[in-house]
């Protein structure tokens, strides 16, 4: 059985409904996130930050800034 659940203040809380025998051994393991090592995601982030040189609605009007095409 996997169950998958948060820790809260200290305690790990479980989906509701989700019912362990008791006595039961379990063990712990958070789960370690493998975008921060992953290159692809790295260069990416590196790239997705903020550019305050662009106008503010540069994504939406971005064919009136590059072609002249009216604003939407």
């Amino acid at each position: 059985m996997s169950v998958t659940g948060k820790v809260k203040n200290g305690v790990i809380v479980l989906p509701p409904g989700t019912r362990l025998p008791e006595g039961a051994e379990v063990r712990i393991q958070t789960i370690e996130s493998a975008v921060a090592e992953d290159p692809l995601v790295a260069a990416v982030q590196r790239l997705a930050k903020p550019r305050s040189h662009l106008p503010k609605d540069y994504a939406l009007n971005h064919g009136h800034y590059i072609r002249g095409e009216p604003k939407k």
